[in-house]
C-alpha cells in the first residue's frame, strides 16, 4: 500500500470521526446552552472590544484581502484554489444551516454586533478554519500554522463571546471545516489533473453557469429566511472572472526582485480599491434579496479578478 492510499484512508477515517462528532453535538442539548458563553465571558471579562475586532478575521473583507494578496502578487494558481475551497465551504454552510434549522441565541445576549439568518454551523468558525487551514497546509511553515490556528480558535471564541452563536455552532463549524479540508486533500490532485487536460476557460464558464443554476433552484425550492445569493454570486463571479482573465489578460502574479516594490504597490492599492468597491456596494445593495446579494459578490470579484489586473498591467505594476 503506497503512502497516498494510506494518507487517503486516514483522511477518510478522520471524516467519519467528524461526522459522528457532529451527530453527537446535534443530539446533546447541553452544547446549545448559553452557560458556555457566560463562562467564557466570566473567564475573560471586559474583552468585548477585543473579540469584536477579532471576529472580523472571519469576515468577507479579510478573506478578499488574503485571496487577492496571493492572487495579485504571490501565486495565482494557489489563490484560485483557495477561493474555490472557500466558496465550496460557503455552499456547505448554507445547506447545513438550511437542514439543521437552529435559531441563534436571543438578541438580548448579543454584544456590539448583530447577526441574521440561522445559527448552526457557525459560518465564521467554518470559513476561518477552511481558509486559514488551507493556507497553513499549503505554506508548510510552523509560523503560518501557529498564526492560522490562533486565528481559527479566536474567531470561533469571538462568536461565542459576542453572543451570536452557541458553543455547539462553533464545534460543528470546526468539524465541517476538517471534513472539507480532508476532501480537498483527497481529491485536489485528481481535480488538478482533470482541469489540466481540458479547456479551463470552458470549465470556469461552466462553474459560473452552475452557480446560477444552483442559486435559482435553491431560492425557488427552499423556503427559508436565508438566501443563497452570497455563495451563488461568488461562484458566478469567480467563474466569469477566471475565464476572462485567463483568456484575455494573463497577468503575472510574481515578478523578479527588481520589481518587488511594484508588486507591493499593486497589492496595497488593489486591496484599498477592492475594499471601497465592496463597502460601497454593501451600503447601496439590500443583501437580504438574493439576486442583489449575488450582484454584490459578482461585481466585487470581477473587479479584483479582471478590472484591477487590466489597470495594473496598463500602469506596469
Amino acid at each position: 500500500m503506497n503512502k497516498k492510499i494510506t494518507a487517503n484512508l486516514v483522511l477518510l477515517f478522520l471524516i467519519l470521526v467528524c461526522v459522528i462528532c457532529i451527530a453527537i453535538v446535534l443530539i446533546l442539548p447541553n452544547f446549545f446552552e448559553f452557560a458556555w458563553n457566560d463562562t467564557l465571558r466570566t473567564l475573560l471579562p471586559n474583552a468585548e472590544y477585543f473579540f469584536r475586532f477579532i471576529t472580523e478575521f472571519g469576515g468577507t473583507l479579510i478573506y478578499l484581502s488574503l485571496f487577492f494578496t496571493i492572487y495579485w502578487g504571490i501565486n495565482k494558481s494557489l489563490a484560485k484554489n483557495l477561493l474555490l475551497v472557500y466558496v465550496a465551504s460557503n455552499f456547505v454552510n448554507y445547506y447545513s444551516k438550511s437542514i439543521i434549522g437552529r435559531s441563534r441565541p436571543p438578541e438580548s445576549n448579543w454584544i456590539l454586533i448583530s447577526a441574521s439568518h440561522l445559527s448552526t454551523p457557525s459560518g465564521h468558525a467554518q470559513s476561518s478554519s477552511v481558509v486559514w487551514g488551507y493556507v497553513a497546509i499549503k505554506s508548510r511553515t510552523i509560523l503560518i500554522w501557529i498564526v492560522s490556528l490562533v486565528i481559527i480558535v479566536l474567531v470561533g471564541l469571538s462568536r461565542m463571546y459576542l453572543g451570536v452563536h452557541w458553543f455547539g455552532d462553533i464545534l460543528i463549524g470546526w468539524l465541517f471545516s476538517i471534513i472539507i479540508l480532508s476532501l480537498v486533500l483527497i481529491f485536489e490532485e485528481s481535480i488538478k489533473n482533470f482541469v489540466g487536460s481540458h479547456n479551463t476557460t470552458l470549465i470556469y464558464l461552466g462553474l459560473a453557469l452552475l452557480g446560477f443554476i444552483i442559486m435559482v433552484l435553491s431560492e425557488l425550492l427552499l423556503s427559508i429566511d436565508y438566501n443563497i445569493g452570497g455563495p451563488g454570486g461568488q461562484l458566478i463571479g469567480l467563474g466569469l472572472g477566471f475565464a476572462i482573465e485567463e483568456k484575455y489578460i494573463k497577468f503575472e502574479s510574481t515578478k523578479n526582485y527588481d520589481t518587488t516594490w511594484k508588486v507591493i504597490v499593486r497589492i496595497l492599492l488593489g486591496i484599498l480599491l477592492i475594499a471601497i468597491v465592496y463597502l460601497v456596494l454593501y451600503l447601496i445593495i439590500d443583501a437580504d434579496i438574493f439576486w442583489m446579494s449575488a450582484i454584490h459578490n459578482i461585481i466585487t470579484l470581477l473587479f479584483g479578478i479582471v478590472v484591477w489586473p487590466i489597470i495594473f498591467k496598463k500602469l506596469n505594476l
